[in-house]
């Protein structure tokens, strides 16, 4: 007998759509899978949208919100581009090229303005994130391959900020001046390019090469974390809150989970509340925020960059790479080969941490990655989110 399983959202049935590619495959007359998922219980959901063609966007909206979708509709019928629109029992399902993404419009206008598609043979999307960022590569005749990224909310970390820690030591990739780029190519306040670096990220790396650049990054990371202040990094911010907040949205996505949150939480509270270095962190630390050139690297994406415990940013490493692995446990998890030469390099360096920090910020980060699973439209998210779960716990115990 089969299970009839109760829907993820009751005020927005169809949205377990997202979660059956076969079933989204025969709605759209081809196949086609999502990811990146962001969700907005009883709302809306968007997602990236995966076919032959490359990735779009898919938005589902209630019916009293489904309205958002008219100036697109508009949009589309000007530019005689294809969108895509479905009604369902409960609202609409709509997808679209990257050219008709809502919230980004205002963003692409420059390259509307110059008659250059997105994408196009002469620009290549590196990464999509529905209603939030592109990041493609475009040829400039003058400065080379360059790495463009167009955002809808502006960047939070700006070229000043990262000059200075340039100017600091920091191995970083500082955006170019933008009264200096290269003539003909697109530019806004939303739009920002950098100049190309290395051959990959360290998650790329085979691991027979990785430890040279990983105990580089180590080093990198130690001479971030020695860094004085800049500007809107002065705040602390403290982890009690985002952990509260952590353990009640996973609770509310699998109520089932609840009890075994809330031993994570009192536990993780209090290894968290022990004093510690701070310091400027990355805020988002993994390795595929590490370019790499032979043994040469430099840190990226400081979006999140701010003033705390100098330990999250080796814990955020290590969280990733163990979610890459099998299961481990305390013992392990600062064994494993990227962030063990991580930690080797970052002890070269002028700052120093307790490894008991450590794995208490790699749990807290496991925890922080625990919805993944879902975000990523994974059928079987429900089994993965409980793995991850399993891990923490190893982790703790």
């Amino acid at each position: 007998m089969s299970t009839v399983r109760t829907p993820i959202d009751s005020n927005l049935r169809s949205l377990d759509l997202f979660f059956d590619s076969d079933a989204l495959s025969s709605l759209f007359n081809r196949p086609v899978r999502t990811s990146h998922l962001r969700w907005k219980r009883g709302t809306s959901a968007v997602a990236r949208l995966h076919d032959d063609d490359g990735v779009r966007w898919l938005a589902m909206y209630s019916s009293d919100t489904s309205v958002k979708l008219e100036k697109v509709s508009r949009r589309a019928l000007a530019r005689d581009l294809e969108l895509e629109r479905f009604t369902l029992d409960d609202g609409v399902l709509a997808s679209g090229p990257i050219a008709l993404d809502p919230r980004l419009h205002p963003a692409l206008r420059p390259f509307r303005r110059a008659g250059l598609e997105v994408p196009s043979p002469a620009l290549e999307v590196l990464k999509y994130n529905p209603f939030r960022r592109l990041v493609f590569s475009i040829a400039s005749m003058d400065a080379g391959r360059l790495v463009g990224r167009a955002s809808a909310g502006g960047h939070s970390m700006t070229r000043g900020m990262l000059s200075e820690l340039a100017a600091g030591g920091v191995p970083v990739v500082v955006p170019l001046d933008s009264a200096l780029l290269p003539p003909g190519l697109p530019a806004s306040k939303h739009v920002e390019y950098l100049p190309w670096y290395g051959s990959g990220d360290l998650s790329t790396v085979p691991l027979q090469h990785a430890e040279p650049a990983a105990r580089a990054t180590g080093n990198a990371l130690a001479l971030l974390h020695s860094q004085a202040p800049i500007h809107k990094t002065h705040a602390w911010r403290a982890p009690a809150g985002r952990l509260r907040s952590l353990v009640r949205e996973n609770a509310e996505l699998l109520p089932e989970n609840a009890g075994r949150l809330e031993r994570v939480q009192v536990n993780l509270e209090a290894l968290l509340r022990r004093p510690g270095r701070a310091a400027v962190i990355h805020g988002d630390f993994s390795a595929d925020q590490v370019l790499v050139d032979g043994r040469q690297v430099r840190l990226i994406d400081f979006q999140r960059c701010t003033y705390g415990a100098a330990a999250a940013d080796l814990g955020s490493f290590a969280a990733v790479e163990a979610l890459g692995s099998a299961m481990v446990d305390r013992r392990a998890v600062l064994a494993l080969p990227r962030t063990a030469a991580l930690l080797d390099g970052y002890g070269t360096g002028p700052a120093t941490v307790n490894d008991s920090e450590v794995v208490a910020w790699t749990a807290f980060y496991l925890l922080n990655r625990l919805r993944e699973p879902f975000r990523a439209c994974s059928p079987d998210w429900r089994q993965q989110v409980d793995h991850r779960l399993r891990m923490i716990e190893e982790v703790l115990w």
